[in-house]
């Protein structure tokens, strides 16, 4: 079974500054929260998998299998569920316009499929307060 997601949503941020917390993988954690742990360098390369811990608990890996300018795509898995998911981003003015799809694959992913609809539009929220708290002043 493949279950498809997808969701747009308008960040108060530069392509740039979106692109850079999208290519920190050491930070997925942080706005991510079926991320329990990453490990791995801190530069995001294609072809290089980043060990992961997803919750409740289950090991796996994660990687990016393509990185452009304007597009991210990102593979993880875990035993019998996996995911790739694409981030498409577009300059508005001085905002972004992202959008973010994702297919599930595998056992666990058939089951789960409920619990994952409405998520990518989460994630974009998510990344959306994390750029933005990222950019706001100190003190």
């Amino acid at each position: 079974m493949n279950a498809v997601e997808e969701a747009v949503l308008t960040v108060d941020a530069s392509p740039e500054r979106v692109r850079g917390l999208l290519l920190d993988p050491l930070a997925l954690p942080g706005w991510n929260p079926a991320f329990h742990s990453i490990d791995g360098p801190p530069e995001a390369a294609v072809g290089h998998e980043y060990r992961i811990t997803v919750r409740p608990g289950l090991p796996g890996h994660f990687g990016y299998q393509d990185i452009r300018p304007d597009l991210i795509v990102t593979a993880w898995q875990v035993p019998g569920f996996s995911e790739e998911g694409n981030w498409l981003l577009r300059r508005h003015g001085a905002q972004t316009i992202v959008r973010h799809d994702f297919t599930h694959t595998g056992p666990l992913a058939a089951l789960l499929s409920r619990a994952y609809r409405g998520v990518a539009g989460l994630r974009l929220e998510r990344l959306a307060r994390t750029v933005a708290a990222k950019s706001a002043p100190v003190g």
